[in-house]
């Protein structure tokens, strides 16, 4: 069943001194792994993205660096970052304010899929810089990350989305993927276990296999933009009600 995160109400875990994590999916989704990551100035967080999955780092908010595999990267606030398996990274916070990093794991540990992941050892891309999809017929734009015209893998799909005052998604759920949105602006109103709840920044929803879902602008809102996966990369999707 689909379920609503908010991050400040979280449990958080220190990871060590400055460094703390939580998870958003908490163990109930097959096909990946979601965590918050905050990570407090001067701090350096390191990881290793796991053997037969991709790690999909996106920064919420803060200032900072990320270095792998002998390069280093400038990762700004709602910059991408995508690591391929087995390869070490470190996030350090150069900021004022503690950096805020959205971390998925796809497919999550131990898996054992043959799913091609991500090859380039690590790829970081700004908002700005991504590849970008008008579509006016159905009032929204995608921002790519992790798709054919972006960054390659066929472990997930990543983008940011960004909807009109008026743009209306309508009840479907993926038979063979999971999905999260994150939001990043304005407010979305879903359909989550049948019922309509108001997501602003700050929260996160995830759905799982066949989990139906809905969503528009809120009420009030002129407009909203998200952060979305789905994971794997090759989904279906159903629309309608049940």
């Amino acid at each position: 069943m689909g379920r609503v995160v908010t991050f400040a109400h979280l449990p958080m875990n220190e990871i060590t001194a400055g460094i703390d994590s939580a998870s958003i999916t908490s163990g109930e989704t097959q096909e990946m792994a979601a965590e918050y990551i905050r990570v407090a100035p001067g701090r350096r967080w390191t990881a290793t993205a796991p053997r037969g999955s991709d790690c999909y780092l996106f920064m919420l908010d803060g200032t900072s660096a990320i270095s792998a595999a002998d390069h280093q990267y400038h990762f700004p606030a709602q910059a991408f970052a995508v690591v391929q398996e087995g390869i070490e990274f470190a996030v350090e916070s150069k900021g004022g304010a503690p950096a805020r990093i959205i971390n998925v794991i796809a497919p999550p540990q131990p898996s054992g899929r043959s799913t091609a992941g991500f090859r380039g050892k690590i790829a970081v891309v700004e908002r700005a810089e991504a590849p970008m999809l008008d579509l006016p017929d159905e009032k929204k734009r995608r921002i790519y990350f992790v798709d054919d015209d972006a960054v390659k893998s066929q472990r997930g799909h990543a983008m940011i989305v960004l909807y009109e005052k008026d743009t209306v998604t309508g009840l479907h759920q993926h038979p063979n993927a999971e999905s999260i949105f994150v939001m990043l602006e304005g407010a979305l109103q879903f359909t989550v276990n049948g019922e309509s709840v108001v997501l602003r920044p700050g929260q996160a929803v995830y759905f799982g296999l066949n989990d139906q879902h809905g969503l528009r602008v809120a009420d009030g809102a002129s407009s909203a933009s998200f952060l979305e996966f789905h994971i794997p990369a090759a989904y279906s999707t159903v629309r309608g009600q049940r």
